[in-house]
């Protein structure tokens, strides 16, 4: 088992999406998408230039791996696709990436072009690794992210890159002190909405 934690600078309920009974990584973060196994625990926490730096946003284990195709294809995540006119939580569905005739297709989305085309640059970089990591259990803290003991400070995400932890003993540690305090589902908003408008994220670093 490893424990993968990375910070995460945009929070719009999209990558991670705990929506509809499942937490979903489908975009962003290749090389976690790339590496992460069956059973291994994945956490985000709230960037240095934000109001919930260093606090615990996100905590899934990863239960299921699937691609692309299998993902838009999967009728349990059919909710998942995006869709405007039903509330945010669906306009920011992270279904977005399927085959047509052998070809990528980005659906209109927070990664496509504000008119609904597609996004080359994120397309690119969420596509790089056909891999969609699926959780049941989860913990979505959102604008309500909770800070963590310090004795686990190490295990918290810094800066750009990811960090992988291994030490077995100070993961289930961690993952008790959250199990023991908070039932597992959704316990926040996504703290990036702020005015009720929908945004695009264009792929800027």
């Amino acid at each position: 088992m490893k424990y993968y934690s990375y910070v995460i600078p945009r929070d719009y309920g999209f990558a991670p999406n705990p929506y509809f009974g499942y937490c979903t990584l489908a975009t962003c973060k290749p090389r976690i998408r790339k590496s992460a196994q069956k059973g291994d625990w994945i956490a985000a926490y709230g960037a240095s230039n934000t109001k919930l730096c260093k606090k615990l946003i996100m905590l899934m284990r990863v239960g299921e791996i699937l691609t692309f195709d299998e993902y838009w294809d999967d009728i349990r995540f059919t909710n998942k696709r995006p869709v405007f006119n039903r509330g945010m939580f669906c306009a920011y569905g992270d279904n977005i990436y399927h085959h047509i005739d052998g070809n990528w297709m980005q659906e209109p989305s927070h990664h496509s072009m504000v008119d609904g085309s597609i996004n080359n640059a994120n397309l690119e970089t969420d596509t790089k690794v056909d891999r969609v990591l699926v959780a049941t259990e989860y913990y979505y803290f959102g604008n309500n992210a909770i800070e963590i003991p310090r004795e686990f400070n190490a295990l918290i995400g810094s800066g750009r890159n990811h960090r992988v932890h291994t030490d077995i003993n100070i993961i289930d540690e961690l993952i008790n002190f959250v199990s023991e305090n908070y039932v597992m589902g959704i316990h926040g908003i996504p703290y990036s909405r702020v005015n009720g408008a929908f945004a695009h994220y264009r792929g800027e670093k």
